[in-house]
Formats: structure tokens, C-alpha cells, sequence
């Protein structure tokens, strides 16, 4: 097994697996007939059940699992002889020369060969036992093949079949795979359920002979479902979902028990009997999964079971292999936490944190740093692997990393070790997975670029807003300037006009007290001014005198007249009734 940091992480569920012969012998063809949202390819075709759910997720898992072991260019076969067997899978010290690089062996290729040395080891009757258990399957899938459809073989091969011949159809032209024809793409942006994972997982429990299946983490439901499927169509037996809030609740019925514990693991498993097979995909951080292996091995030890029952992890790759990733916190003891986050995001190949990045915008908490000891999914499942000698751990790359830990000393261990190695240690799969998880990353850039820029657009039009509305108050406040200084001028207007018309009170007034005295002055003026006039004179004074009384307007000043020159320079004789000049 190597670490996550490995130059080729992991890769999608997309390799041909459907040429039987890599399997070996034992392993039964893909179903490429669409089933609706349970269907279980690699087994035999079944009805779908009743409790159906969408494939939605429920949460992010983080971007993909760590590359194993590079992958050996030989398929497996069925021999019973371990050297023949490690040379074929490519495994042990007489693998062919260059089906495997000199510095390419590591704990997985190892783990493979010790379980087919284990395998020869067992007597002849466990390999009997091994060709009888093929018979019955092959014997099971004729029986289930012509109950699910009429017509038997001939029905399937119409429909697509599974038998050799019978995997490609042509359309266009073109030699196309059955499953591509048939299933619809309707998956999420970013393939995370431990369903997806199917064509894997589902074989290995069948393989396993499991009657009994605990799921810990339902997620969606659409795990719970396949399950319920795979059981009843087994003729039965017990499933146990652990979840405080599962996707799906099924009820008993058909052949099986359903046990529903809502709770949190690994509390929740304590007291409970052992299942004969586990599906982890919990919390994905050190302290659960350890825990929840912990309460398995109890549980094992306390009803005396003989070995350690198959399991399978989600998410041993990256980011959660090797990095906490917390759902709440507060229920992993302080002790066990490591320093987290709920505003950091991850990006691959960067022990550290990021802003943007793969991130759970609110939904987990990341560990604020990659590796060390006692963080991350796959740490867990190693340490407790080390700490059982009988125990092996194997990885399969895509989807964020899947997990299977195998007791060596289990009937069907050999039979998973068939099944499984294709799938490990896949170096195809690696680079997909690998350039899977760069893509979204690439695709979260692009989003968070596309947001960054709306923000700022949005900003902007904040700030347009803004300007337009302090425009609109300096304009309201000039108009109101002008309203003011408008004011203001009438209002000084109507003031000159009040001050003019006082002005002109104030002279009318000051003439009215000079009346008197004026007129005084007035007629000694014209006694002075008739007695230097002539007769003559002082009748066009009266006529004149005359004219402005009957006018009105005896304020008028008196028109000016002209002297009347003497008669002798020296003076005459005056009149009777002229005063002496003088």
C-alpha cells in the first residue's frame, strides 16, 4: 500500500472489466441489462425491490484515493497451485519476467501472495469445496436466468446477454459496450457514492457467501437498496443499517430481517452481534473508523466467531485517506481531534489548506493539515490492520479510494483475492482517477473564478447604486438650495417695496407738520411777490392761483414767472396800492 502523495492517486470505475477471464474462473459475467436505479452489474439479474431512492448524494466525499501498488500485466486464474497462481497474478518471487517492474513490489502485491500461499495450503477438500461452490453458482445463475426472464439463455442473449459473443451490439456502426447502450447518464458532476462502486463490492459479498450485511452510513439510500436486493435475491437474511438519519428504512419481509439503528457509530454498534460482512462509509476521519473497527473485533471476539467478517471502506483515497474530515466535530473526543476548519478547502497534492479548493461550504470541517499520525480515513484502517496479524488491506483506486480488509484465514479469502485483482494495484485506474479529481478541482476553479467575478460585478452595480443615489442627494439638496435662496430674494424684494413705501409715508408725514409754517411763508411771499408786480402781472398770478386750486393739486409747485422789468430805471411813481420799493 502506498501513501496517498504516490506520483499516480487514484482513478474512476470506468476499466473494462466485463471479459469474464479477468476474474478467473470463478468470477460470473456482468449483467448489462439496465435494472432501474438498483441494479447490480456482475450478478445475476434480479427485480429491483421496493424501496427505491435517487442516486443523489447527501454529502461530498473528497476527490479520490492514493495509487496502490502498480498493477501487474497478468490476469488471474483459477489454478490451485500457489506458485502458479503468484506467477500469474504476478505477485510472488516466480511472477513472469517483465510482467512486473523490480521496484514496483509492495504490501498489496505481497498481501496477494500470501493469500494464495494460504489458499494451496488448504486440504483437498477445501478445493473440492471451492469447485462445488462454482458449480452451484453457475447452477444458481442458470436457474435465476430463467426465472427473471422467459426463454432462458435465448431471452438473454436477445436482450444483450452476459455470455461470450454476446457483450457488444453495434449501433451507428460502431461496436458499442451492452452497459453503454443501456444506462443512462445520470450521474452528479462528481461520481461519491460508495454505489457507484457497485460492480466491485457487490461481487465480493456475494463471493464472501454473506447472509447477514451491517451498513454503517446509508447516505442516500441507494446502498441500503442494492443491499436489500442482493439479499432477498439470496433467499434472505439479516441487514442492519446504522445511521441517526438513513436515507431509506426498509422494512422486514421477502426472507429478510431489517434491523434499523438510528444512532451514531461506533456507539451504536456496541452489544450488537457481529454481521458476516461491513459496508463503512461513515464519518471519514481517524477516530470513527478506527473506533468502528474496534467494536467490530469486540464484537467478534465476544460471540467466538473463527474469523474477522469481510469489510468494505469508502473513501481510503484522497482527500479523507490521509486528512480528518469531520461532519460534527464535538463528537470525536478532544484528545482524538485534530486542528480543523469550516472555511478551508482542500487541493490535491497540498498538505496544507486553501481558500477555494474541494471544500464542504458548511456542511464538514477539514483538518487544517495532510498526513501524520492518527488522521485520515485509510491511517485508521492501516493501524488497526497492523495491530492484527491476520488481517490484510487492500485499495481500489476510484471514487475517492474503496477499502476491502480481508481475514487470510477465511474460506472465501482466496475467492475475494481472485475478484479483487483487477481492481487493485491498477495503474489505469490510478491515472483516471487522478485526472477525474483534477478535472473538478479545474471545474471548482472555474466556478469560483465565475463567482469572484459576479461578486464583483455585483459590487460594482453596489457602487453604481451608491454614486446614482449620492447624485440624487446632491441634487435634492441643490434644489433645495435654490427653493431657499428663491425665499430669500422674494423676501428682500418685499422688503425694498415695504422700505420704499415707508420712505414715502415718512416724507408725506414730514410735509404735513411743515404745512402750516410753509403756507405762512407762502403768502408773505405773494403780498411781496404783488406788490412788485403790475396789475397785469398780478392778474395772471390770480388766473394762475385759479388753475391749480381747481386741479387739486395746490402742493403743485407755483409755475415759474418772469420779472417784468421797471418802467424807468430810476423808478416811477408808484401806484396808490403799491408799496413803496425798497
Amino acid at each position: 500500500m502506498t501513501d496517498q502523495r504516490d506520483p499516480e492517486p487514484a482513478a474512476g470505475p470506468v476499466g473494462d472489466h466485463d471479459d469474464p477471464g479477468s476474474r478467473g474462473e470463478d468470477a460470473e459475467p456482468d449483467e448489462p441489462e439496465v435494472r432501474g436505479p438498483f441494479e447490480v452489474r456482475g450478478v445475476p439479474a434480479r427485480q429491483p425491490v421496493s424501496p427505491s431512492a435517487p442516486s443523489s448524494p447527501s454529502a461530498p466525499s473528497a476527490p479520490s484515493a492514493p495509487a496502490s501498488s502498480p498493477a501487474s500485466s497478468a490476469e488471474p486464474s483459477a489454478a490451485t497451485d500457489a506458485a502458479s497462481y503468484a506467477a500469474e497474478t504476478g505477485t510472488g518471487p516466480t511472477a513472469r519476467p517483465g510482467s512486473v517492474d523490480p521496484g514496483e513490489h509492495g504490501a498489496v502485491r505481497d498481501s496477494f501472495a500470501e493469500l494464495a500461499a494460504i489458499a494451496a495450503e488448504s486440504d483437498s477438500a477445501e478445493r473440492d469445496l471451492a469447485g462445488g461452490d462454482r458449480a452451484d453458482r453457475d447452477h444458481v445463475q442458470e436457474d435465476r436466468s430463467e426465472r427473471d426472464l422467459p426463454g432462458g439463455d435465448a431471452a438473454a442473449d436477445e436482450l444483450g446477454g452476459t455470455g461470450a459473443g454476446s457483450d457488444l451490439v453495434r449501433q451507428d456502426g460502431h461496436a458499442l459496450d451492452t452497459g453503454d447502450v443501456a444506462e443512462p447518464t445520470l450521474a452528479p458532476l462528481l461520481l461519491h457514492s460508495l454505489s457507484d462502486l457497485r460492480e466491485i463490492w457487490v461481487p465480493l459479498i456475494e463471493a464472501s457467501g454473506a447472509r447477514s450485511v451491517a451498513e454503517i452510513g446509508s447516505e442516500s439510500g441507494v446502498t441500503t437498496a442494492l443491499l436489500v436486493e442482493l439479499l432477498r435475491g439470496g433467499g434472505g437474511g439479516r441487514l442492519v443499517v446504522v445511521d441517526p438519519d438513513p436515507g431509506v428504512a426498509p422494512v422486514s419481509g421477502g426472507g429478510l430481517d431489517v434491523q434499523v439503528i438510528r444512532g451514531y457509530s461506533p456507539q451504536a454498534l456496541d452489544g450488537h452481534a457481529p454481521t458476516d460482512a461491513y459496508l463503512i462509509d461513515g464519518d471519514h476521519n481517524y477516530a470513527t473508523v478506527h473506533g468502528e473497527l474496534t467494536a467490530i473485533a469486540d464484537a467478534v471476539a465476544r460471540f467466538s466467531r473463527s474469523y474477522f467478517p469481510l469489510v468494505v471502506l469508502h473513501d481510503v483515497g484522497w482527500p479523507a485517506g490521509r486528512r480528518d474530515q469531520y461532519y460534527n466535530p464535538d463528537r470525536v473526543p478532544a484528545d482524538a481531534r485534530q486542528p480543523h476548519s469550516w472555511d478551508v478547502g482542500v487541493e490535491i497534492d497540498d498538505p496544507g489548506v486553501v481558500r477555494g479548493g474541494f471544500r464542504g461550504m458548511g456542511a464538514f470541517a477539514w483538518a487544517l493539515t495532510e498526513g501524520g499520525p492518527r488522521n485520515g480515513v485509510r491511517t485508521a484502517i492501516e493501524d488497526f490492520v497492523a495491530e492484527h496479524s491476520d488481517l490484510r488491506f487492500f485499495t481500489v483506486a476510484p471514487i475517492f479510494g474503496l477499502g476491502v480488509i480481508v481475514d487470510r484465514r477465511a474460506p472465501w479469502a482466496r475467492r475475494i483475492a481472485d475478484l479483487l485483482t483487477p481492481w487493485v494495484s491498477n495503474r489505469l485506474l490510478s491515472r483516471l482517477e487522478r485526472n477525474r479529481v483534477d478535472l473538478y478541482l479545474h471545474v471548482l476553479r472555474l466556478q469560483d473564478a465565475a463567482a469572484a467575478v459576479a461578486r464583483a460585478r455585483q459590487r460594482e452595480w453596489s457602487r453604481l447604486d451608491d454614486e446614482r443615489s449620492r447624485l440624487a442627494a446632491l441634487e435634492l439638496e441643490h434644489l433645495h438650495r435654490i427653493g431657499q435662496l428663491e425665499h430669500e430674494l422674494a423676501e428682500l424684494r418685499r422688503r425694498e417695496a415695504t422700505d420704499a413705501e415707508h420712505a414715502v409715508h415718512g416724507h408725506r408725514a414730514a410735509a404735513d407738520v411743515d404745512e402750516p409754517r410753509l403756507m405762512q411763508v407762502a403768502r408773505i411771499a405773494g403780498l411781496a411777490l404783488r406788490s412788485r408786480l403790475s396789475p397785469t402781472g398780478q392778474e395772471r398770478l390770480a388766473r394762475v392761483q385759479t388753475r391749480i386750486a381747481d386741479t387739486g393739486t395746490g402742493r403743485t409747485a407755483l409755475p415759474a414767472l418772469r420779472r417784468r422789468p421797471s418802467a424807468s430805471p430810476r423808478g416811477g411813481p408808484n401806484g396808490p396800492d403799491v408799496p413803496p420799493r425798497g
